[in-house]
């Protein structure tokens, strides 16, 4: 893709078509599965909790995004899309994906800037989202299918080092949302029932 093109798209990348052709774009196969099993995630996280419809296209939209960040990386990939996000003029966008999958506890952990300093955590519509966009992402297997806040965390582990600041944080951002009854409702809500 072009340099110019990947910029056109970058600037439309705030509606959930255009993050969506981003994500056909710049994902493998595989990654495109499971960012799609995110975005259904996403989709029945904000129909159980009844968003309105701009919150519900900045969830859908940061669900397709929330995975386009290099994998060489590591925990800090997705720092680059948020960065990209903020580049094409999308701050709101930018700062939840620079707050998901406790993306501030994996700097932490890695003794890197903490997260805040470049990007302030969202606040009022845009937390509610943050926390949806977190349970989506706790509730999808690496095969795209919903699944539990264990079968995400096992799929991490297949990619990643135990020690991964980026595992840990997920590890964190479990029990966070354990602690938040309406999280851990609609986690519950979300995951299928286990056998």
């Amino acid at each position: 893709m072009e340099v110019t093109e990947l910029a056109r798209a970058w600037r439309h990348s705030a509606t959930p078509t255009g993050a969506h052709a981003l994500a056909e774009r710049l994902l493998g196969s595989g990654q495109y599965v499971r960012t799609r099993g995110v975005a259904q995630q996403a989709a029945r996280a904000a129909r159980a909790c009844r968003i309105g419809p701009p919150e519900r296209r900045r969830l859908l939209a940061c669900a397709w995004m929330h995975d386009l960040g290099p994998h060489a990386a590591g925990w800090e990939a997705p720092l680059q899309v948020a960065r990209a996000l903020r580049r094409a003029g999308h701050e709101p966008e930018a700062r939840i994906l620079a707050h998901a999958a406790g993306l501030d506890t994996a700097a932490a952990l890695a003794d890197a800037a903490p997260v805040v300093r470049e990007f302030p955590r969202p606040e009022g519509g845009d937390a509610d989202v943050l926390m949806l966009l977190d349970a989506a992402l706790l509730t999808t297997r690496a095969d795209g299918a919903p699944g539990t806040p264990r079968h995400a965390l096992a799929g991490r582990l297949a990619l990643s080092a135990p020690a991964d600041p980026g595992l840990r944080a997920l590890v964190a951002l479990v029990a966070r949302l354990a602690d938040d009854p309406d999280a851990r409702r609609l986690v519950e809500a979300l995951a299928p029932a286990e056998r």
